[in-house]
């Protein structure tokens, strides 16, 4: 788990992993054996975790768009409208999920940012990470040319196709984001939402991951630095970080490597998961008006 997961409602709990997991959710029955097989203790100890997870992950702002496109039917995409549909929306911003998914807080986000009229499309990247080949060029080709086209046709389903993008995402989702936004080609994007990003990413969910161990570094990995810095020089990047978060010491790397086009907006007394992302909701908002707004002067 990351720092401060203890503590708060089960924000990244890396060790329930996407590899214990069925694409839906349900848990597989290889880990369901391997438990059995730890006895009473184990069964017991995996009984009080799904349970804690269920009561923190459950829920949430339900999505006001079921897709009609059936790529998008096959994904777990979830569509937010911005709320008056007589006008278009301000901007539409995709949303990448941390590694339990596209969470309750997620969706109480996208939900309150639908009501000040953004459009938004929260992604559970878990499923396509663990579909990825091995290899890591084949790898980064293959996530390039799935994501693509989904964040096209979300995109399109939210009738914002000529409206400005943002690429956004929290914790291991923030880092995919920075990384997607540095090497995708998608039209219109003013910037990237980066909510808890750490200093090194990988387009996967590790053993390390979910053990909360060191950062990656294996073939593959990347510094988010240097996905920041590869990010197009007209586009921003906005970091949210709560002022708790231990991962707040990549953020010098990460502010030099975007220079005069990277903001940091800091949320007191909030660690890394933002203890519910609705506390963030105001800097939310502040960040996004700054990726919107008007353009930098030219030196």
């Amino acid at each position: 788990m990351r720092d401060d997961c203890a503590d708060a409602p089960p924000s990244c709990w890396r060790q329930l992993g996407t590899a214990n997991f069925e694409p839906s959710g349900r848990l597989r029955s290889s880990t369901l054996r391997g438990w059995t097989a730890l006895g009473q203790i184990g069964r017991t100890f995996l009984a009080v975790v799904v349970a804690v997870a269920a009561s923190g992950c459950g829920g949430g702002e339900r999505p006001t768009l079921v897709p009609h496109d059936p790529l998008l039917r096959a994904q777990p995409v979830f569509l937010y409208g911005a709320a008056d549909t007589t006008r278009p929306p301000r901007a539409v911003i995709f949303f990448f999920g941390n590694d339990i998914g596209f969470w309750q807080p997620h969706r109480r986000l996208a939900a309150s940012l639908a009501r000040s009229q953004y459009a938004v499309a929260g992604f559970d990247v878990r499923p396509l990470l663990g579909s990825l080949p091995a290899r890591g060029a084949i790898r980064d080709s293959a996530f390039i040319a799935a994501i693509e086209p989904i964040i096209a046709r979300s995109r399109h389903e939210l009738g914002a196709d000529s409206v400005p993008l943002i690429i956004a995402g929290h914790s291991l989702g923030a880092e995919i984001a920075i990384w997607t936004a540095a090497h995708a080609c998608e039209p219109q994007v003013a910037g990237v939402l980066a909510m808890s990003p750490g200093s090194r990413s990988h387009l996967r969910v590790s053993v390390s991951d979910i053990m909360n161990g060191p950062e990656p570094t294996e073939p593959g990995s990347f510094a988010v630095a240097d996905a920041v810095g590869d990010v197009p020089g007209d586009e921003r990047i906005a970091v949210i970080r709560g002022t708790k978060d231990k991962l707040a010491r990549a953020d010098p790397v990460l502010m030099a490597a975007g220079g005069d086009r990277i903001e940091r907006f800091s949320v007191l007394l909030a660690g890394h998961s933002l203890k519910g992302l609705t506390m963030a909701g105001f800097e939310t908002r502040r960040a996004v008006d700054w990726l919107l707004g008007p353009p930098r002067a030219t030196r």
